[in-house]
């Protein structure tokens, strides 16, 4: 059989060249103490997120249901008015109240380390909406067990 006229004949190299393969390559070799603080350095985590939609800057309608739906004194209403994302985020989970408690401890723990952290408000905010989820989890009926 010939070859069409122009290709070259397939010979595999038994190597796989990536162009994006230094870059991965000069990360991974980095000591761990370098990544750490490269890490905390400005403008490092901005390249790594996902870039803003409409819901990350203003509260969607679901977003105000939700809140309009709590009890008056478990409202976060700075907490919406300042992180719309984060409130969206309650809202999408809500129906879930064990899910809405893992999030809401986890915003209250610095499991990163070095965080800039909330204001006093929107901590005290984020407590008073997890001792609402609390106490709607403790009144939730429990699942039959399976026989």
């Amino acid at each position: 059989m010939s070859e069409p006229q122009g290709q070259k004949p397939f010979k595999p190299s038994g190597l796989i060249e990536f162009t994006e393969g230094e870059s991965a390559r000069r990360k991974a070799d980095k000591p761990a103490a370098v990544a750490a603080i490269e890490r905390l350095l400005p403008g490092h985590w901005e390249e790594h997120r996902r870039p803003l939609t409409a819901a990350d800057t203003a509260l969607t309608g679901r977003g105000i249901d939700w809140m309009l739906s709590l009890p008056s004194n478990a409202r976060p209403k700075a907490l919406c008015a300042q992180y719309p994302r984060i409130a969206n985020h309650l809202a999408d989970i809500w129906d879930s109240p064990r899910d809405t408690q893992l999030v809401l401890m986890r915003l209250l723990a610095d499991e990163r380390g070095h965080r800039k952290g909330f204001s006093l408000q929107i901590e005290q905010e984020i407590g008073r909406l997890a001792a609402y989820v609390q106490s709607l989890l403790e009144v939730a009926p429990t699942e039959p067990a399976d026989l």
